[in-house]
């Protein structure tokens, strides 16, 4: 009878955020409808969802985000008083669900144009607050990058060079992406229990929008099978490390394995919680942290056994400046220390203390992005909801984790496995609190 009830009230978390969808289409990252979905049409665009095509407006009908907020505000009342007599056994459950209507409720009210700052934003949102990055770590990585990077000029000329450089040409660009996906694939299985049919079919092709990395396409799903395309945009400059994260963080073992294991769990549980993940919530903030740092676990969190894939299976199959892959690991920390720039700098434009001219300055200023950006370019960072903390602080978050409780990388597979199917916590895993059997 209490599972009943704690089901219910699970329901209505999953039912408000489909509904609040309607005003937020970006904000379903995963939904499985129920034991298995088929497409029947073939209209695939960011204008549609690649996730079922659920009729949220029959569903909801008429539910306003005043509606959304105000139930979320009784659901969360009803639920801290349903933990006052719950198991011990339904503590991490009832967290979880509580931290998931707190994240829904933040993003209602600020879709209803209340402004909150950064940081309180980030913790209501992704229970996670990202330390400040001081401009002494970005000056240190452009001293290096001074000093390393071959070539004359500023040291911005010589990053914008580099980058160039270590593009894969676009007539290389569909066998690096197969020969990659499949890789991760293998690495994936070699580590994980996972049933081996939810290898995504990889396709390269020219989007309208050359800044669109890729279009995704759901075609259909069950409990041991994903069927699932990856159209890879060719007007896209797809760097090596940019290669390696997009095909280890976005596919195997990152978000598609986690959706697969997401969707086991729903079928071997009912529990309704688990047939979605939303954007803007700690379960996206994990799936994006831990998808990040598997890749770093596929080489045994060794830069040689890295740099080396990046050499057999990108430098090689591009025909790039085999001279070059000595320079990647410090590339990596680059890359690593861009993402916390633009963390800072989406932080600052989202409190006002920065005007978009300000932020453009200090990204140029870095070689965090190339000299012919605009402002109109970062613009989006001034409405960012978090992308760069739940990205790049919840990869740190999920590394120091994982390090604190695992002693073995084979542990921190069991690990990863075991927290794609469970009730998270990401303000558990910051603070370590958070304990698991794995």
């Amino acid at each position: 009878m209490l599972e009943t009830a704690l089901n219910a009230m699970a329901q209505q978390y999953l039912d408000l955020t489909l509904c609040k969808s309607r005003c937020d289409e970006s904000d379903i990252q995963w939904y499985t409808e129920g034991p298995f979905w088929r497409r029947t049409n073939m209209r695939f665009s960011r204008e549609y969802k690649i996730l079922p095509d659920y009729e949220i407006g029959d569903m909801k009908h008429g539910k306003t985000l005043e509606d959304v907020l105000d139930e979320c505000t009784h659901l969360k009342a009803n639920l801290k008083l349903y933990k006052e007599t719950a198991r011990p056994d339904e503590m991490q459950r009832i967290d979880y669900i509580i931290d998931h209507v707190v994240n829904l409720h933040t993003r209602t009210r600020l879709l209803l144009g209340e402004k909150i700052p950064y940081n309180t934003m980030t913790d209501l949102m992704y229970g996670l607050v990202a330390p400040a990055y001081e401009l002494k770590q970005f000056d240190d990585i452009l001293g290096e990058m001074e000093q390393a990077l071959p070539g004359s000029g500023s040291v911005q000329d010589k990053i914008a060079r580099f980058r160039k450089k270590i593009t894969v040409p676009p007539e290389k660009l569909l066998q690096v992406m197969t020969d990659g996906t499949k890789a991760f694939h293998d690495m994936s299985m070699e580590n994980m229990t996972l049933t081996g049919n939810s290898m995504p079919r990889v396709r390269v092709r020219e989007l309208a929008d050359p800044k669109m990395e890729f279009l995704s396409i759901l075609f259909g799903y069950d409990y041991n099978h994903l069927e699932y395309e990856r159209n890879f945009n060719l007007l896209f400059n797809w760097t090596v490390d940019h290669i390696v994260e997009c095909i280890g963080h976005e596919m195997e073992p990152g978000h598609l394995t986690y959706y697969e294991k997401r969707i086991q769990t729903y079928i071997d549980t009912g529990w309704p919680e688990m047939a979605v993940v939303s954007l803007y919530s700690s379960s996206s903030a994990f799936t994006e942290g831990s998808g990040r740092y598997v890749i770093d676990m596929c080489f045994d969190h060794s830069m040689d056994k890295k740099v080396d894939f990046e050499r057999e299976y990108i430098f090689k199959k591009a025909d790039l400046d085999m001279g070059l892959v000595e320079l990647m690991p410090l590339w990596h920390q680059f890359s690593e220390m861009t993402g916390y720039g633009k963390l800072e700098a989406s932080r600052r434009l989202w409190d006002g203390e920065w005007s978009l001219e300000e932020a453009l300055a200090f990204l140029k200023q870095y070689g965090f992005v190339d000299k012919d950006t605009q402002t109109a370019d970062i613009e989006k960072m001034a409405c960012d909801m978090g992308h760069f903390t739940s990205h790049e602080h919840a990869r740190d978050v999920v590394k120091e984790y994982f390090r604190s409780v695992t002693s073995s990388v084979e542990e921190e597979w069991r690990l990863y496995e075991k927290l794609c199917c469970a009730h998270m916590s990401m303000r558990g895993m910051q603070d370590k609190t958070y304990r698991i059997d794995f």
